[in-house]
């Protein structure tokens, strides 16, 4: 008789529990538990997922340093966004690689440029100055520069520019007419003689 007692009094329990389950207010607290499981699974998958992410091991070519400011901050967004580490080598290397065909393409740019500059500066520089003068300018070029700042002008291509010209053939011809004058004793050749000197002497 008590195992009749018992078992009807625990399907009622049960059944009392289904039916305060059904209830606006059973459904609520069975959300609210569900929400804190979730939320539980959530929290630890995220910090599962945080401890996983580890950048120490990305790699730099040689000429980059870790410590350097902009890597940190790379680094940081990296973490913020979630992003893997075998991504994040990627797109360093993608934005590496980049950075020297960008650099490489502006280099090439700036040779050609100055490659056509310096070949007008040469043409215009042939029609101004004639032969003599285009001389006259390397003359007094030797004269004003040592051998190796002629040699680092020549390579930047300074020396075919015109105004350079134009101002060694201006120093070349101030060296020319700068010449000593001697005072004149009375011979043509500037020489002094010595009976001007002492007309009165017994060896004259």
């Amino acid at each position: 008789m008590s195992d009749t007692i018992d078992t009807t009094t625990t399907e009622v329990e049960q059944g009392a529990a289904s039916e305060v389950a059904r209830t606006p207010e059973g459904e609520v607290a069975a959300s609210q538990a569900r929400a804190e499981s979730g939320d539980e699974t959530a929290l630890s998958e995220a910090a599962a997922a945080e401890a996983a992410t580890d950048y120490s091991g990305l790699t730099l070519p040689e000429g980059y340093r870790a410590d350097d400011p902009v890597f940190a901050d790379v680094v940081k967004l990296f973490d913020a966004e979630k992003i893997a580490p075998e991504t994040a080598q990627r797109l360093i290397d993608f934005t590496i690689e980049r950075d020297r065909e960008i650099a490489r393409a502006v280099n090439e740019h700036s040779v050609a440029t100055w490659t056509k500059q310096t070949s007008e500066w040469r043409s215009t520089s042939e029609k101004e100055f004639s032969p003599e003068a285009l001389g006259e300018a390397r003359a007094a070029l030797s004269r004003v520069f040592d051998r190796q700042t002629i040699t680092y002008l020549e390579g930047l291509g300074f020396t075919n520019h015109p105004g350079l010209i134009r101002g060694m053939v201006k120093v070349a011809r101030t060296i020319k007419d700068d010449s000593f004058v001697g005072g004149n004793a009375g011979r043509g050749n500037g020489a002094m003689d010595p009976k001007s000197l002492y007309p009165n002497s017994q060896h004259n």
